[in-house]
């Protein structure tokens, strides 16, 4: 995982419950890491021992706690670290969403080992999205939260609901997304 979600995790635990917490966190989760280099690379397994250790810290649910960083992901971490990419993406939540593939192709050229999630979008009549969420990493909790932040960055509330979900046997994951 590239540290830039290890920063989002860092960023949002310091923001929320102070930097005692942010110890606490470290410290449950083995992590001995200073800090985080936004482009290195780091094992899968410290992201889900810091996440996990957030949960116990914040007595949040470790869903809950994935949808809040990725709601502060978004408008907070990415926004700062990865500004030039956000030009790209568009002028509202409903762009910013339909270009997510050409942003994280922009990412892969220019972050080496970068693997990003993969999406297939379809526009309902009605209005709303359909965000099929591809990844290797199944963080579908973390997706609805980052989905949530990219219409806090414009400031709009958009809802998100998971109608097929792989970690309850569908084939695939499937965001529905409404906007205001």
């Amino acid at each position: 995982m590239k540290g830039v979600i290890n920063k989002g995790i860092q960023e949002l635990v310091e923001s929320r419950f102070g930097s005692e917490a942010w110890e606490s966190v470290k410290e449950k989760a083995g992590c001995e890491e200073p800090f985080f280099a936004v482009s290195e690379d780091y094992p899968d397994e410290m992201t889900e021992k810091l996440a996990k250790a957030a949960s116990e810290v914040s007595g949040l649910s470790l869903e809950q706690v994935m949808v809040e960083f990725g709601k502060f992901l978004v408008p907070n971490t990415l926004k700062t670290c990865y500004g030039s990419y956000f030009a790209v993406a568009g002028s509202n939540p409903r762009e910013f969403l339909l270009n997510m593939n050409e942003v994280h192709g922009h990412v892969m050229k220019s972050i080496s080992n970068a693997t990003p999630p993969h999406f297939e979008c379809e526009e309902l009549p009605d209005g709303r999205l359909l965000m099929v969420y591809e990844s290797e990493r199944g963080l579908c909790a973390v997706m609805r939260g980052l989905i949530m932040g990219v219409g806090i960055l414009f400031d709009q509330t958009l809802e998100v609901q998971e109608i097929k979900c792989k970690h309850k046997g569908d084939q695939q994951c499937v965001m529905e997304v409404t906007f205001p």
